[in-house]
């Protein structure tokens, strides 16, 4: 079954952005730049198709954009970048909340107007409007279906990105602070995977090493997920101890069908992608926009299979 929440849904998107057409005279410059947060995600890939496929119904003119890893480092230049070539909007994946800030106020200081999306910043007096799912929601919700799956009883250790991406850090406190309702459950905190597979299969392992009780895992992204699977089957624990994990990737959606994975909270990236467009296409319009604009997320439970196809996010854009 799933289980949605009552967050604002985007098919009343363009009624409350207002997309009518520029008027005459004000229809210059029709350049957007998308930055994704990194190249090869299928969370990324299906929020880019989603974008490109809004943007050429508005008539835009897009560009997208990623850095090799999802880290500040890495995706300074790209925005550096994008800010020389002076685009109308541009919609970026903040990866780090605070390191970016600069970056962004910069390329806003060169007069283009900067939406983010997925993730967030901690200064957004000069942001337009942040695309997002409520991340905070997303961590209660896992929380919630871990706490049916175990009975309310057992220890959870949760597997996220080290501090700093705002969406990583708003969905493990969702997840801690609802865990408070169930006495039962013994959380031993987070640990930190850098988007790499094999570093949270080796936090799975060595956790059980020192927790052979370990009941559950809950990953706040899919490349932790992929790694805590890997981590399970090598101790010969896959089922025994329980998986929530974000995201549908095709992975993801795979190891629940198989039984690897429990329950999964999914968000939708192609929405997202199409959200930006539309706030870029009224900004261009010179129309107001919300300062938030929130998408889609839902639990996915491993019974309901045709809720994880519907949710997978699809890394082509056929």
């Amino acid at each position: 079954m799933v289980n949605k929440r009552s967050l604002p849904v985007l098919a009343a998107i363009a009624t409350v952005i207002g997309l009518a057409v520029a008027t005459p005279g004000a229809a210059a410059d029709k350049t957007v730049a998308l930055v994704l947060g990194v190249k090869g995600s299928p969370f990324y890939q299906a929020l880019a198709c989603g974008a490109q496929a809004r943007a050429r119904e508005l008539g835009l003119k897009l560009t997208v954009s990623a850095p090799d890893q999802f880290a500040a480092d890495s995706q300074i230049p790209v925005v550096n970048a994008v800010a020389a070539t002076r685009p109308a909007v541009a919609a970026v994946v903040p990866t780090d909340m605070q390191a970016l800030v600069e970056p962004l106020r910069q390329l806003h200081g060169r007069g283009t107007q900067v939406i983010t999306v997925d993730q967030t910043i901690s200064d957004v007096s000069f942001v337009q409007t942040q695309v997002l799912t409520d991340n905070a929601a997303g961590g209660r919700m896992a929380a919630d279906a871990m706490n049916t799956l175990l009975g309310g009883k057992g220890k959870v250790l949760t597997i996220t990105q080290p501090p700093g991406s705002a969406a990583q850090d708003a969905r493990e406190a969702g997840f801690k602070a609802e865990l408070k309702k169930f006495p039962g459950i013994s959380y031993l905190g987070p640990q930190y995977q850098s988007d790499d597979p094999q570093k949270a299969a080796e936090i799975v392992t060595s956790t059980l090493s020192a927790h052979p009780d370990l009941a559950a895992v809950f990953s706040t992204n899919d490349q932790g997920a992929i790694g805590a699977i890997t981590g399970l089957r090598q101790a010969g624990a896959t089922g025994k101890v329980k998986v929530v994990a974000y995201d549908t990737a095709t992975a993801e959606v795979n190891a629940m069908k198989n039984g690897s994975i429990q329950a999964l909270i999914a968000q939708n990236p192609k929405q997202e992608g199409e959200a930006a467009m539309e706030a870029a296409a009224a900004l261009i319009a010179g129309k107001h926009v919300g300062k938030t604009t929130l998408t889609e997320i839902v639990t996915i439970k491993g019974s309901d299979k045709a809720a994880a196809d519907k949710y997978e996010y699809r890394a082509n854009c056929n």
